[in-house]
């Protein structure tokens, strides 16, 4: 079965960041996505997420998107064409530093 994938990059305010993150998490859950991947990095502004997600459709992919701009403390998405996570590890595997 063909699945389809999208990485998505966003921000989450600094209170409650944790339960913020839970939350969605759970969207993801909820709509049975794939959780391909997961980044978070601390910044003083928040924290910064990097998720790759999958699903048999796209359309379960911007429902999903839909759903995290509408949780509380999510600041905007944007989607990525891949991941920074991703980016390193294909460095690294050709042997640059990472």
């Amino acid at each position: 079965m063909d699945t389809t994938q999208k990485s998505y990059r966003f921000c989450i305010e600094p209170d409650a960041s944790i339960a913020t993150l839970e939350a969605a998490l759970q969207v993801v859950r909820r709509l049975d996505i794939e959780l391909r991947a997961l980044r978070t990095t601390a910044t003083p502004y928040g924290m910064e997420v990097q998720m790759r997600l999958a699903a048999p459709q796209e359309d379960i992919l911007t429902l999903c998107r839909m759903r995290l701009h509408n949780l509380i403390g999510v600041l905007p998405i944007r989607e990525m064409p891949t991941l920074v996570v991703d980016n390193v590890h294909r460095h690294s595997r050709a042997g640059g530093n990472p």
